[in-house]
């Protein structure tokens, strides 16, 4: 065993034993037990929810310390089981949450869905019964309901749901827009405050100058740093879902100055994926968050000699390819979300 990995195993025996149930037995130390539990506590941990195949058998979790070097959690066993509801009893595409002190996720439930999944956790193991939110009601014009993102809006405090759907009204008005699939997706979203009532599905996002097809948005806050607070924004990271051969199959940016938008309406260039330098592969899937002033992009990479791929920037616009520094304990996982949390949030799970 390398120096480097004794002192992973250490540093994270408490929250192992906690979150996942293994124990990695005892290890000795110079440090006191308080400084120990404070440099544990202080800690970042990096969750990885993910599905494998069609996601016919449920979540998966992995996690990391350094959101390089990623470990099975469960040992490599479901964490939650697909829920049985018939045709669409899918677990695709799992995104999760922490706030007010669980684990919320929501999933894809099916190719031609009209619902959405969600269950809540407090320790990663033991999950809720599993809410199908019908998101459509009475609407017979939508072709499907793919990866939604669960997001905390802390200017509305509410819960925000964003995902990818086909209305048909869209994919026939002969604008070209629609993908090399038949689809022409556009951002919809829904809020809730409990998970209980939600609201009505409306259109989020549908860029234009070109108008296009578009997948997988997710939103992350952009803190610019300096005292004033009139130069923060919101930025989302979405997928161009045209045919590689029109610019497509990759990922841009657009921004905006409030969570809900308006966000711009013309894509930014693409940043990974197809026809860039990184990973120059259909890319999709994307995770993207801000973390002690260096940005971290993850995507999907199917057909790509990647399973998980990451990107890093100081400013979203300078991108470093950190792919090939990665590890992973399964091959081909599919499209999760990768979660920066503290390790002290995992430690004192009940």
């Amino acid at each position: 065993m390398s120096f480097d990995r004794a002192i992973f195993l250490t540093s994270f025996r408490l929250l192992l034993v906690v979150v996942t149930g293994i124990c990695f037995g005892s290890a000795t130390g110079e440090a006191g037990e308080g400084e120990t539990a404070a440099a544990e506590e202080s800690e970042t941990v990096f969750l990885l929810p993910y599905f494998l195949g069609n996601g016919e058998t449920g979540v998966y979790f992995a996690y990391s310390r350094d959101a390089l070097h990623f470990e099975w959690m469960n040992e490599g066993e479901v964490a939650m089981p697909a829920p049985e509801w018939g045709d669409e009893s899918l677990t695709r595409d799992p995104s999760i949450l922490y706030h007010d002190g669980k684990f919320h996720m929501v999933w894809t439930t099916s190719w031609e869905s009209r619902s959405i999944g969600y269950a809540y956790s407090r320790d990663l193991k033991t999950w809720s019964e599993p809410l199908k939110i019908d998101v459509w009601g009475d609407r017979t014009d939508v072709r499907n309901t793919w990866a939604p993102e669960l997001h905390w809006n802390p200017e509305e405090q509410e819960y925000l749901i964003l995902w990818s759907s086909t209305v048909e009204s869209e994919r026939n008005d002969g604008d070209g827009s629609e993908d090399p699939h038949g689809h022409d997706h556009r951002t919809y979203a829904i809020s809730t405050t409990d998970f209980k009532k939600f609201s009505p599905p409306e259109l989020f996002y549908s860029p234009q100058n070109p108008e296009l097809s578009v997948i997988d948005p997710v939103i992350a806050f952009d803190d610019r740093g300096t005292a004033s607070r009139s130069d923060d924004r919101w930025v989302m990271a979405i997928k161009n879902e045209l045919g590689a051969e029109q610019g497509g199959k990759n990922l841009r940016l657009v921004f905006s100055k409030r969570m809900r938008g308006p966000f711009e309406t013309t894509l930014g260039p693409p940043v990974v994926g197809a026809g860039t330098e990184i990973v120059d592969a259909m890319g999709e899937g994307p995770s993207l968050f801000k973390l002690d002033n260096l940005w971290y992009l993850y995507w999907d990479a199917p057909g790509s000699d990647y399973s998980y791929c990451l990107a890093t920037s100081p400013d979203l616009v300078h991108w470093t390819n950190r792919t090939e520094e990665m590890s992973l304990p399964a091959e081909q996982m599919r499209h999760g979300t990768v979660l920066p949390v503290k390790a002290g949030i995992l430690n004192d799970l009940k």
